[in-house]
């Protein structure tokens, strides 16, 4: 949508999610938290992140801020490779540019549930 600031949305919404019953884990950023609103001098905004609870595949993304557009394609296009969040996290992107805030994003994601199914007696802490 050409707002200004712009603001960018690909796939489910949290509430979307919700309603689809799919168990979700969220992640917000705001930009100033971004190098590159610092050089711009353009630090009002968030980018928020919707990624599936079970697999880690991002289902949803939005952000208003500068160059929303361009950060929303690269991961629109994570998305329809089926990509874990994890890929986004830790790609080393440019510097400074919008896109380089998809890793400060991403790593503020709640870590999955600590749910791990019981040991068996063979298995060794080695």
């Amino acid at each position: 949508m050409f707002t200004d600031p712009p603001l960018a949305r690909v796939g489910l919404s949290e509430g979307e999610a919700q309603r689809q019953g799919i168990t979700v884990r969220i992640a917000k950023l705001p930009v100033s938290a971004v190098l590159r609103t610092q050089t711009i001098g353009e630090t009002q905004g968030f980018m928020k992140t919707v990624v599936d609870a079970s697999d880690d595949r991002i289902l949803g993304f939005v952000m208003i801020g500068p160059e929303a557009g361009e950060v929303m394609a690269a991961v629109q296009i994570a998305m329809l490779a089926g990509l874990p969040y994890t890929r986004l996290r830790d790609a080393i992107l440019a510097h400074p540019t919008m896109a380089e805030g998809l890793g400060s994003l991403f790593s503020t994601l709640p870590p999955m549930s600590s749910h791990k199914p019981p040991r068996s007696a063979w298995q060794s802490d080695a």
